[in-house]
């Protein structure tokens, strides 16, 4: 996996993350930091379940 497609997928988790918080009525704050906090995170999982 080349640098360049692993920060275009962690950007995409990001993106989907933060989108999946305001719809749950987050301020763009607060769904900044909470999908800040959780990428990392998802992409670990997802890394492990591969």
């Amino acid at each position: 996996m080349t640098e360049e497609h692993s920060t275009e997928t962690r950007r995409y988790k990001f993106e989907q993350i933060r989108h999946k918080e305001l719809a749950r009525g987050a301020s763009e704050d607060e769904a900044t930091r909470i999908a800040s906090e959780t990428v990392d995170k998802v992409l670990a999982q997802e890394a492990k379940e591969q």
